[in-house]
């Protein structure tokens, strides 16, 4: 039973998620260390738009529908979550340096800031997954 919670497309797609986050806090740190490096292109972490087409099209074949998107279906099949990996892209947009650098530090760090709040909505949400077994599990809060 705790395994088929713990596979749940919910916590699987939070446990993937927070990976990606991390993922791309590296790659964007690896940019602003490479602020001043002539010719680096820099790099984006490309995962939400495979998330969401995943979605949509596992909402659109389901045969049972949830009438709350906060419901979680226990056993089903998430090897499909499991598959999509996050990739790295080289932006390869103009630069407007003489050192043909296209790293932003600005960019960068607004970028950075809205990964963290990211991240921290994302373990908030599996802390509150965790909460909500517990409750279940040992029958009070």
């Amino acid at each position: 039973m705790l395994k088929q919670v713990f596979s749940s497309s919910t916590h699987s797609i939070l446990q993937k998620s927070m990976d990606t986050a991390n993922l791309r806090n590296e790659v964007i740190a690896n940019n602003i260390a490479n602020v001043d490096t002539p010719d680096f292109k820099r790099s984006e972490v490309v995962f939400e738009d495979k998330l969401k087409e995943l979605l949509s099209t596992k909402a659109n074949r389901s045969e049972l529908q949830t009438t709350n998107p906060k419901h979680i279906q226990l056993g089903g099949n998430n090897n499909s979550i499991k598959q999509i990996e996050p990739t790295i892209h080289q932006v390869g947009d103009y630069s407007y340096r003489n050192d043909k650098n296209n790293v932003n530090i600005d960019t960068e760090m607004a970028k950075l800031a809205k990964n963290k709040i990211n991240y921290d909505a994302l373990t908030q949400s599996m802390s509150n997954e965790i909460r909500l077994l517990r409750i279940a599990i040992t029958g009070r809060g």
